[in-house]
């Protein structure tokens, strides 16, 4: 079986988006730790660590998901985003609920390297999304039924 021109373009836009959410992240993980090391001390590098571990969860977690489903139908695609996303949801919870009221990280470095790596992935989502070349249609296709001209009558 062969791969559809959609399905390569979309591997292909996924792809890029995990190349380049994993630059973020690596950025964040060590910009943050030198930027709050240097603001708050120690508390600044763990929030600045934890936070780029949050981002690096969902991120590129949810890249992955998609790329691996690129090739399923939308059902199965969602499925499974929606399926990574709860687990990503209550990971995250736990965590929150561990370090509450915790003073070995800053809460304001956390948020403010949270908030850049929010505003980073929507950006690179975007760009990505924007350039990338995913047909509209399948080329050789029916328009009428969506027969591909190796899938024989309907």
């Amino acid at each position: 079986m062969t791969e559809s021109d959609t399905t390569r373009a979309t591997r292909a836009m996924f792809r890029t988006i995990l190349r380049r959410l994993t630059a973020l992240v690596v950025v964040l993980a060590v910009g943050g730790a030198l930027i709050g090391g240097v603001l708050t001390g120690m508390p600044g590098v763990w929030g600045a660590l934890m936070a780029a571990g949050i981002a690096a969860l969902f991120t590129l977690g949810t890249a992955l998901t998609m790329l691996l489903t690129a090739d399923k139908p939308i059902y199965v695609a969602s499925g499974a985003g929606v399926g990574a996303w709860l687990v990503k949801t209550v990971v995250v919870i736990i965590v929150l609920v561990l370090v509450r009221d915790r003073d070995f990280y800053s809460p304001g470095v956390f948020f403010c390297v949270l908030v850049v790596a929010l505003l980073g992935s929507l950006a690179i989502e975007f760009s990505a999304m924007l350039k990338a070349r995913i047909p509209n249609v399948e080329p050789g296709a029916d328009p009428w039924t969506g027969a591909g001209p190796t899938d024989g009558p309907r």
